[in-house]
Protein backbone atom coordinates (compact mmCIF):
# COMPACT_ATOMS: atom_id res chain seq x y z
CA UNK A 1 0.00 0.00 0.00
CA UNK A 2 2.51 2.61 1.10
CA UNK A 3 4.89 1.67 -1.71
CA UNK A 4 2.21 2.36 -4.31
CA UNK A 5 0.99 5.59 -2.69
CA UNK A 6 4.56 6.64 -1.90
CA UNK A 7 5.46 6.65 -5.58
CA UNK A 8 3.02 9.53 -6.02
CA UNK A 9 3.25 11.35 -2.69
CA UNK A 10 6.93 11.03 -1.74
CA UNK A 11 8.16 13.51 -4.38
CA UNK A 12 5.59 16.02 -3.15
CA UNK A 13 6.45 15.48 0.52
CA UNK A 14 10.17 15.68 -0.16
CA UNK A 15 9.68 18.95 -2.05
CA UNK A 16 7.82 20.35 0.95
CA UNK A 17 10.71 19.23 3.18
CA UNK A 18 13.22 21.01 0.95
CA UNK A 19 11.11 24.16 1.05
CA UNK A 20 11.19 23.96 4.86
CA UNK A 21 14.99 23.86 4.74
CA UNK A 22 14.99 26.98 2.56
CA UNK A 23 12.57 28.69 4.93
CA UNK A 24 14.73 28.00 7.98
CA UNK A 25 17.94 28.80 6.10
CA UNK A 26 16.90 31.99 4.30
CA UNK A 27 13.52 32.96 5.72
CA UNK A 28 11.91 32.65 2.28
CA UNK A 29 8.50 31.14 1.82
CA UNK A 30 6.55 29.58 4.67
CA UNK A 31 7.14 26.36 6.59
CA UNK A 32 5.00 23.36 5.69
CA UNK A 33 3.45 21.35 8.49
CA UNK A 34 2.99 18.19 6.47
CA UNK A 35 6.15 16.95 4.81
CA UNK A 36 8.16 13.75 4.46
CA UNK A 37 9.19 13.58 8.12
CA UNK A 38 5.81 14.49 9.56
CA UNK A 39 4.21 11.16 8.67
CA UNK A 40 7.11 9.00 9.86
CA UNK A 41 7.70 10.87 13.11
CA UNK A 42 4.16 11.62 14.26
CA UNK A 43 1.73 9.27 12.50
CA UNK A 44 3.33 5.95 11.58
CA UNK A 45 5.87 5.40 14.35
CA UNK A 46 6.52 1.70 14.66
CA UNK A 47 5.23 1.28 11.10
CA UNK A 48 1.85 1.69 9.45
CA UNK A 49 -0.99 1.87 11.95
CA UNK A 50 1.19 3.37 14.71
CA UNK A 51 1.90 -0.19 15.76
CA UNK A 52 4.61 0.71 18.27
CA UNK A 53 1.76 1.72 20.57
CA UNK A 54 0.09 -1.62 19.86
CA UNK A 55 3.33 -3.43 20.74
CA UNK A 56 3.55 -1.62 24.06
CA UNK A 57 -0.06 -2.54 24.82
CA UNK A 58 0.65 -6.16 23.88
CA UNK A 59 3.53 -6.32 26.34
CA UNK A 60 1.90 -4.42 29.21
CA UNK A 61 -1.75 -5.48 29.30
CA UNK A 62 -2.18 -8.68 27.31
CA UNK A 63 -2.23 -12.09 29.02
CA UNK A 64 -2.50 -14.36 25.98
CA UNK A 65 0.74 -16.31 25.55
CA UNK A 66 0.53 -15.92 21.78
CA UNK A 67 0.27 -12.14 21.95
CA UNK A 68 2.94 -11.78 24.65
CA UNK A 69 5.46 -13.87 22.71
CA UNK A 70 4.76 -12.06 19.46
CA UNK A 71 5.17 -8.74 21.30
CA UNK A 72 8.59 -9.78 22.61
CA UNK A 73 9.73 -10.89 19.15
CA UNK A 74 8.44 -7.78 17.40
CA UNK A 75 9.51 -5.11 19.91
CA UNK A 76 13.01 -4.33 18.63
CA UNK A 77 11.99 -4.22 14.95
CA UNK A 78 8.93 -2.15 15.98
CA UNK A 79 11.08 0.47 17.70
CA UNK A 80 12.73 1.02 14.33
CA UNK A 81 9.51 1.14 12.31
CA UNK A 82 9.48 -2.45 11.04
CA UNK A 83 6.06 -3.85 11.76
CA UNK A 84 5.68 -6.82 9.42
CA UNK A 85 5.94 -9.24 12.36
CA UNK A 86 2.84 -7.58 13.83
CA UNK A 87 0.99 -7.04 10.56
CA UNK A 88 1.26 -10.69 9.58
CA UNK A 89 1.96 -12.37 12.93
CA UNK A 90 -0.98 -10.99 14.88
CA UNK A 91 -2.38 -10.83 12.13
CA UNK A 92 -3.78 -7.35 11.53
CA UNK A 93 -4.39 -8.19 7.87
CA UNK A 94 -8.01 -9.39 7.57
CA UNK A 95 -8.54 -9.11 11.33
CA UNK A 96 -11.86 -7.40 12.09
CA UNK A 97 -10.83 -6.85 15.74
CA UNK A 98 -7.82 -4.75 14.81
CA UNK A 99 -8.67 -3.06 11.50
CA UNK A 100 -10.37 0.02 12.98
CA UNK A 101 -7.55 1.10 15.34
CA UNK A 102 -5.03 0.40 12.57
CA UNK A 103 -6.60 3.31 10.67
CA UNK A 104 -7.71 5.50 13.59
CA UNK A 105 -4.47 5.62 15.60
CA UNK A 106 -2.32 7.25 12.90
CA UNK A 107 -5.10 9.66 11.93
CA UNK A 108 -5.55 10.80 15.53
CA UNK A 109 -1.80 11.09 16.10
CA UNK A 110 -1.29 13.05 12.87
CA UNK A 111 -4.16 15.38 13.81
CA UNK A 112 -2.66 16.05 17.24
CA UNK A 113 0.75 16.76 15.69
CA UNK A 114 -0.72 18.91 12.93
CA UNK A 115 -2.46 21.24 15.37
CA UNK A 116 0.54 21.37 17.72
CA UNK A 117 2.67 22.55 14.80
CA UNK A 118 -0.05 24.83 13.39
CA UNK A 119 -0.41 26.62 16.74
CA UNK A 120 3.40 26.88 16.96
CA UNK A 121 3.76 24.73 20.07
CA UNK A 122 6.21 22.63 18.05
CA UNK A 123 8.47 23.66 15.19
CA UNK A 124 7.80 22.17 11.74
CA UNK A 125 10.11 19.35 10.74
CA UNK A 126 13.29 20.61 9.13
CA UNK A 127 15.79 17.78 8.79
CA UNK A 128 15.13 14.71 6.67
CA UNK A 129 15.18 11.85 9.17
CA UNK A 130 15.40 8.19 8.25
CA UNK A 131 12.02 6.50 8.67
CA UNK A 132 13.32 4.01 11.26
CA UNK A 133 14.27 6.80 13.71
CA UNK A 134 13.10 5.84 17.22
CA UNK A 135 10.15 7.77 18.56
CA UNK A 136 11.05 11.11 20.11
CA UNK A 137 14.67 11.06 18.94
CA UNK A 138 13.74 11.53 15.28
CA UNK A 139 11.31 14.32 16.12
CA UNK A 140 13.88 16.11 18.28
CA UNK A 141 16.55 15.99 15.58
CA UNK A 142 14.11 16.54 12.71
CA UNK A 143 12.81 19.74 14.30
CA UNK A 144 16.29 21.15 14.75
CA UNK A 145 16.51 20.36 18.46
CA UNK A 146 13.00 21.22 19.69
CA UNK A 147 12.28 19.24 22.86
CA UNK A 148 8.58 19.96 22.38
CA UNK A 149 8.72 17.86 19.20
CA UNK A 150 10.11 14.90 21.16
CA UNK A 151 7.38 15.31 23.77
CA UNK A 152 4.76 15.60 21.03
CA UNK A 153 5.94 12.34 19.45
CA UNK A 154 5.56 10.59 22.82
CA UNK A 155 2.10 12.16 23.28
CA UNK A 156 1.13 10.86 19.84
CA UNK A 157 2.24 7.39 20.93
CA UNK A 158 0.18 7.67 24.13
CA UNK A 159 -2.87 8.75 22.12
CA UNK A 160 -2.37 5.80 19.75
CA UNK A 161 -2.00 3.49 22.77
CA UNK A 162 -5.35 4.73 24.11
CA UNK A 163 -6.96 3.96 20.75
CA UNK A 164 -5.35 0.51 20.43
CA UNK A 165 -5.99 -0.50 24.06
CA UNK A 166 -9.69 -1.54 24.01
CA UNK A 167 -9.31 -3.38 20.72
CA UNK A 168 -6.21 -5.37 21.66
CA UNK A 169 -7.69 -6.12 25.09
CA UNK A 170 -10.83 -7.51 23.46
CA UNK A 171 -8.74 -9.60 21.06
CA UNK A 172 -6.47 -10.72 23.91
CA UNK A 173 -9.47 -11.95 25.90
CA UNK A 174 -10.65 -13.94 22.89
CA UNK A 175 -7.24 -15.58 22.38
CA UNK A 176 -6.76 -16.18 26.11
CA UNK A 177 -10.08 -18.03 26.25
CA UNK A 178 -9.05 -20.13 23.24
CA UNK A 179 -5.71 -20.95 24.93
CA UNK A 180 -7.45 -21.90 28.18
CA UNK A 181 -9.99 -24.08 26.36
CA UNK A 182 -7.15 -25.80 24.46
CA UNK A 183 -5.26 -26.42 27.73
CA UNK A 184 -8.38 -27.95 29.32
CA UNK A 185 -8.91 -30.11 26.25
CA UNK A 186 -5.31 -31.36 26.36
CA UNK A 187 -5.51 -32.00 30.12
CA UNK A 188 -8.64 -34.12 29.76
Amino acid sequence: GSSVVGAVFNPILLTLSLENVEYFKNGTGAPHIVNAQFQDLFATFGGAGSTLSLLIAMLIVCRSKRIKELGKLALVPGIFGINEPIIFGMPIVYNPFLALPFFLAPMASASLAYFAIKFEIVKPMLAQMPWPSPIGIGAFIGSGGDWNAAVLAVLCAILAFAIWFPFIKFYDNKLLKEEQDKAKELAA
